[in-house]
């Protein structure tokens, strides 16, 4: 018994290629360290329209865009505590009592930024010279660091160190 002829369109008649796809480039992340006490220079404001308009005034300083992870330190006023939550309710808040707390809390995120290597930028929101420390270790695990602060805050050592990466709020 004679076979049909195979068709030209049959898989067996094509030639295979290999081919090394190059796998796709992961979309640029950016995480945002926010010391919301430090940018409103007074721990204990309640007025939203403030917080809202500081909030507001980092996003576009920052270059934020959506997508992007916002952490948000403060200290542990709970009028306080509740406005700025309510100013940014999709950040992830943290909160920590005693001197420097909110600084504490961010520079262990930017510790563990640096070594889970997830983020290709980070946004130091704070003037505090505390974060000198932070920008270094970021630099040298290869991550983009910018500083978004008050003109009037910002630590001599971080805004020499951050200098061409330094943006200040507009606030007036």
């Amino acid at each position: 018994m004679k076979r049909p002829p195979i068709s030209p369109n049959h898989p067996t008649r094509h030639q295979i290629v290999a081919r090394n796809p190059t796998p796709p480039t992961p979309p640029s992340r950016t995480l945002h360290l926010v010391d919301i006490d430090n940018l409103l220079a007074d721990p204990r404001v309640t007025d939203a329209r403030r917080i809202a308009f500081i909030f507001e005034a980092y996003r576009n300083a920052a270059n934020y865009e959506r997508g992007d992870h916002a952490v948000v330190a403060t200290g542990c006023n709970p009028h306080h505590v509740l406005a700025v939550e309510l100013g940014w309710p999709t950040a992830r808040h943290c909160r920590r009592r005693g001197r420097d707390g909110a600084d504490l809390v961010l520079l262990e995120e930017a510790g563990w930024a640096a070594s889970s290597r997830r983020y290709d930028r980070v946004v130091l929101g704070s003037g505090d010279g505390i974060f000198l420390r932070a920008f270094d270790r970021l630099q040298e695990a290869d991550i983009s660091v910018d500083v978004v602060c008050r003109r009037q805050t910002i630590a001599h050592a971080l805004e020499s160190r951050a200098a061409g990466h330094v943006r200040y709020l507009k606030t007036g």
